[in-house]
């Protein structure tokens, strides 16, 4: 073999590598469900999508559980948010420590800790939780469920770099990384069949209300009033057009139809936001040559 063509095949191997790295370590990765697909670390779903164990269940508070631990004595309310969205928002009154460093801060041990997150990143607090549990360092370690947004619906404190979306409204990445952790129960409202099947949730955690808005809010209002979703489910309200969702959002204000913590969340944007979302990840899996991989119910 030549030494160019030698020289050619070497490059695209590192090149090939350095793709993989870059994919594999990229903190936003969606997880996937399907067992034949090996792009990625992939997660073995069962007929519990996030597979959480006792110990990680373990780990979960509500707010009002959240807040007693945190006050209590040697409490201490966590910020394990990436530094970017801290800055973004801030939460006074917290220590921040990213997750991993969380065994290595010498202040902390002896505390009882509440970590609070994103509130899409559930899976990975469940286990940090655990393994800080197991560790002995700590009097307690507890996860505040729906992390940062249920710190804003509570009426906590917050320090906003610029704009920021009411904690009502979820993003299409949220909607995105949230189901891979099995956070959502979608309310589909004026979504056509092929967009119910594009989005990223089992079929059974997925409500389809049809066109009539007005008879769509009457049936979600049921559906908050009756049989309580499992933990750590949210519902989830995504609407066809933008339009629709405001109209939508304006009429459930106006029936008061319940507090925060009964409410459902709003795709902000609506279905364009997630389609944009969807290509804009699926551009990204092209680039580091990869197949994007399928959340279930994708």
């Amino acid at each position: 073999m030549k030494r160019s063509s030698l020289a050619l095949l070497l490059a695209l191997a590192a090149l090939q590598a350095v793709l993989g790295t870059a994919w594999a370590q990229a903190p936003d990765r969606p997880l996937t469900c399907d067992k034949q697909e090996q792009a990625l670390n992939a997660v073995a779903f069962t007929e519990d999508p996030a597979g959480y164990g006792d110990a990680e269940r373990a780990c979960w508070v509500d707010w009002a559980q959240a807040q007693a631990l945190a006050q209590g004595p040697s409490g201490q309310w966590v910020d394990v948010r990436d530094a970017g969205a801290r800055r973004r928002l801030g939460l006074p009154g917290t220590a921040a420590v990213g997750l991993p460093d969380l065994a290595d801060k010498a202040f902390l041990k002896g505390q009882s800790l509440v970590l609070v997150g994103t509130g899409v990143d559930l899976k990975a607090l469940s286990a940090r939780c655990a393994s800080l549990r197991q560790s002995g360092q700590f009097k307690g370690v507890h996860v505040l469920l729906g992390g940062v947004r249920n710190w804003r619906l509570a009426g906590q404190a917050v320090q906003p770099d610029g704009s920021v979306l009411p904690p009502e409204q979820a993003t299409a990445q949220e909607l995105w990384l949230g189901a891979a952790d099995d956070l959502w129960q979608i309310v589909a409202l004026g979504l056509s069949a092929q967009q119910i099947a594009d989005l990223p949730v089992h079929r059974e955690r997925l409500l389809d209300l049809g066109h009539d808005t007005r008879q769509a809010l009457d049936r979600l209002s049921t559906q908050l009033h009756g049989d309580r979703l499992p933990v750590p489910r949210q519902w989830l309200v995504i609407a066809d057009t933008p339009e629709r969702l405001a109209q939508a959002q304006g009429l459930w204000r106006q029936r008061a139809a319940g507090s925060a913590v009964n409410s459902p969340l709003w795709l902000d944007g609506a279905w364009p936001a997630y389609a944009a979302y969807l290509d804009q990840q699926k551009t990204l899996a092209a680039h580091a040559g990869r197949p994007l991989p399928r959340l279930c119910g994708m």
